[in-house]
């Protein structure tokens, strides 16, 4: 008897332990599925893997426009028919690192790689372990990126990856919080932002001698974030980058709209403050690097006198509503300065903010591209600070409209040297078309295919005429 309650105690002793342990392994997973949910934040994946349809964050389909054409984010839950749901740890980190899916699929740098290269085994770990057990399986087939030839033939990739993909890890995920150190961690990798504020070369690779000293993103410009004064943000304090980022608003400065307005309302407005600090006590000790300066207005700008706005008598009443006969700042008065003041100060109270348009950089910067796209494709940001709404002009302005309305604000609020004219408007809406080398990379390929095809016919002949 005292045998069989030795063996029955033992056995409760076994399954005790083992619920222990099962509800320790079960704390850890949720854990860290936790933690890798605030990595899929940190590093906006939501941004180019949702599904413009249904909104569903990560189950794929929006479309990015790219020099070589349009790619589409994938789908990246743990769907075993149209996501990663088949992945291992193994497959889910050659992608992160090597831009390789599984079955040696390569990927586009479109999907920044190059920079999550150097995430650490525990962070990649943990955003795994968030995508198979924290997001929901969706079955929806993201369309497929098709290319134009050579781009289509993605082996190509191995080569351009022996060039640009630097596989070293980024030292400081674990490093104190608020940190320089875990700032350049999360600049590096996480947060990519060298993927848009870095300039790249013709092969479509950043040049890693300007880091951060601004790059094009299709239509907007993204600006030089070094610390140089005049060209970047050497002039912000630390607790000025925070609050853009946090806010997207930094009166008098900046104002994030398209992908960056995206970036701030889905990732940076989420991340911790000591993250927010780590950044920018980072951003302001990287290398200052030095492109065209920026220049303030020589003297505070004037109201607009009410003359300038009135539009004296008109023939028809089509002519009183229409903008085709009004001068910008006509334009402007009528369209944006009951938000922006006569006087391009906005305002800036308890009750109302609506961005200043002097001293914004976007209006003071020599490039007038974020100008343009911002009067044509608007603001439409949300944070805990509230929405930032500003109307998209692009379907109520006409080409010509919109360079009378961007010229006026440019030499008015900005500089009186950096005019705007239609040729610049024009070019910026069509968007970046990348080097030349990528625009004429498809005549360049078919040009060599066609001289390889000529060389072997002439030694085909020539070794013919040997032998005869």
């Amino acid at each position: 008897m005292k045998r069989i309650m030795n063996i029955a105690l033992m056995t409760a002793g076994l399954l005790l332990s083992a619920h222990s342990v099962m509800a320790a392994d079960s704390e850890a997973s949720a854990s860290l599925v936790k933690r890798g949910e605030y990595l899929a934040v940190a590093g906006d994946c939501s941004a180019c893997h949702r599904n413009p349809q249904s909104g569903k964050p990560f189950s794929g389909g929006f479309a990015i426009q790219s020099p070589m054409g349009m790619i589409y984010g994938s789908n990246i839950t743990p769907s075993k028919t149209a996501g990663i749901g088949n992945y291992s740890l193994a497959d889910f980190t050659a992608v992160m690192r090597e831009g390789k899916a599984p079955g040696n699929h390569f990927l586009y740098p479109a999907m920044p790689y190059t920079a999550f290269a150097g995430m650490s085994d525990d962070d990649l770990h943990a955003l795994y372990s968030y995508l198979m057990l924290g997001v929901p399986a969706d079955d929806h087939a993201a369309p497929e990126t098709s290319l134009p030839f050579p781009f289509s033939f993605r082996p190509v990739m191995f080569f351009w990856n022996m060039l640009y993909l630097d596989k070293t890890a980024v030292k400081g995920s674990d490093a104190p919080a608020g940190s320089a150190d875990r700032g350049e961690y999360l600049v590096k990798t996480l947060a990519h932002c060298s993927t848009c504020h870095t300039p790249r070369d013709g092969m479509m690779g950043e040049e890693n001698a300007r880091f951060l000293g601004g790059g094009k993103v299709g239509s907007w410009t993204a600006p030089n974030i070094t610390p140089d004064v005049h060209s970047g943000i050497g002039s912000w304090s630390e607790d000025e980058i925070v609050t853009y980022l946090r806010t997207g608003a930094l009166h008098g400065k900046a104002i994030a709209s398209g992908e960056m307005g995206t970036a701030v309302q889905n990732s940076f407005s989420h991340l911790d403050q000591s993250d927010l600090q780590a950044m920018a006590h980072y951003l302001k000790q990287v290398p200052a690097i030095s492109t065209t300066d920026r220049q303030a207005p020589a003297q505070a700008p004037q109201p607009t006198p009410i003359s300038a706005v009135e539009t004296g008598m008109r023939n028809t009443i089509e002519d009183y509503v229409s903008g085709k006969e009004m001068s910008g700042a006509q334009l402007y008065n009528g369209a944006c300065a009951a938000c922006h003041a006569a006087d391009g100060r906005g305002t800036h109270d308890a009750q109302t903010f609506f961005p200043s348009l002097v001293g914004s950089s976007a209006v003071v910067s020599p490039d007038p591209s974020n100008l343009i796209m911002t009067i044509a494709e608007g603001v439409n940001r949300n944070t805990a600070e509230g929405h930032a709404f500003m109307p998209t002009f692009k379907e109520q302005f006409t080409t010509e409209e919109l360079t009378k309305v961007a010229n006026y604000v440019s030499v008015t609020f900005g500089n009186p040297a950096h005019v705007i004219t239609e040729a610049d408007v024009k070019q910026t809406l069509q968007g970046d078309s990348g080097s030349w080398l990528i625009r004429y990379a498809g005549v360049m390929a078919w040009c060599g295919i066609a001289i390889a095809f000529v060389l072997v016919l002439w030694v085909i002949f020539t070794l013919r005429r040997r032998r005869a």
